[in-house]
């Protein structure tokens, strides 16, 4: 299935940012989302939907919701990491100087972009920049992954107020994540092998092996977690264990044993805290890794 295009305005003539949101599910989530950018960020900007479906009525759905509007219809569902990537091939075509992926469920509650911006601007070798998330209350930070996840990064220049460097354990959140056009250069694609879930965590490994520091702000971005795939489904299981695996395979091909060793934790936790219920996925996702099975499963 080719992706087609469509937009509720004519393309700017300037090259503003983009806001890329990847679609799935219902439309109220993703129309929340565009209403809260277009009532609260005043840096100029395009929002740019991928559709991933697998409703048809999304484009009515958004219609007046933002003055500056791309749908990108792409129901082949190709994943997460392959609908940023779309998107972002859109609006890097169309001249954005940068793009922020904002999660579909986040609702802003104040401007963001220009402080993006001006920060991206004032520290150009920063690879990316992220905010703090704000679920249900509660402030959720960078992701910190076992030590088979760090990679030796350089002692950076200290960062701007009101910022943190990432650790070699630690990864970004796609949630909110802001990448310039120059850095998007240097770092490539989202991984599309994941389909969902650590499509984060790998991009992030592929800044700290570049050198490039990643960047955290203490602002943070009201974002419901789980609120398209839920927070323990089968679905959310199954890639969060096949995934998981499949990064470690990635940086360590040799390491097998440990993998396996991984695989039983993976396991004896389900079982001991009694969420029997999922330990089908869990078993699923262990061998999927196992076979090697990548982007999206069909049992899922």
């Amino acid at each position: 299935m080719n992706p087609s295009f469509s937009h509720t305005s004519a393309p700017l003539r300037e090259a503003p940012p983009a806001v890329i949101l990847v679609h799935y599910g219902a439309p109220d989530a993703t129309r929340r989302c565009v209403e809260a950018l277009a009532r609260h960020e005043s840096c100029p900007h395009v929002v740019v939907v991928v559709d991933h479906g697998p409703v048809e009525d999304l484009a009515a759905a958004l219609v007046g919701c933002h003055p500056n509007l791309r749908i990108l219809t792409a129901h082949d569902n190709p994943g997460f990491g392959a609908g940023c990537n779309r998107g972002a091939a859109l609006a890097l075509a169309e001249g954005a100087e940068a793009l922020w992926f904002l999660n579909n469920d986040a609702v802003v509650a104040g401007p963001l972009l220009q402080e993006l911006l001006d920060l991206a601007r004032l520290r150009p070798e920063v690879a990316c920049w992220a905010h703090t998330q704000c679920d249900r209350g509660r402030l959720i930070g960078a992701d910190e992954h076992p030590d088979w996840f760090a990679t030796p990064i350089p002692a950076y220049p200290g960062p701007p107020p009101g910022v943190r460097f990432l650790g070699p354990r630690e990864s970004l959140s796609g949630a909110s994540l802001f990448v310039t056009r120059e850095a998007w250069a240097a770092l490539g694609p989202w991984p599309e092998d994941f389909f969902l879930y650590f499509e984060d965590a790998a991009f992030s490994h592929r800044a700290h092996a570049l050198g490039r520091p990643l960047a955290l702000l203490a602002r943070s971005v009201p974002h419901d977690r789980g609120t398209t795939t839920g927070r323990r489904s089968p679905l959310t299981v199954f890639y969060g264990v096949r995934n998981r695996l499949l990064l470690h395979r990635d940086l360590h091909p040799e390491a097998s044993a440990a993998r396996l060793g991984m695989a039983v934790d993976l396991l004896q936790k389900r079982f001991f805290q009694g969420r029997w219920g999922l330990l089908p996925a869990t078993w699923r996702g262990i061998w999927a890794a196992r076979a090697d099975r990548r982007g999206r499963d069909p049992r899922y």
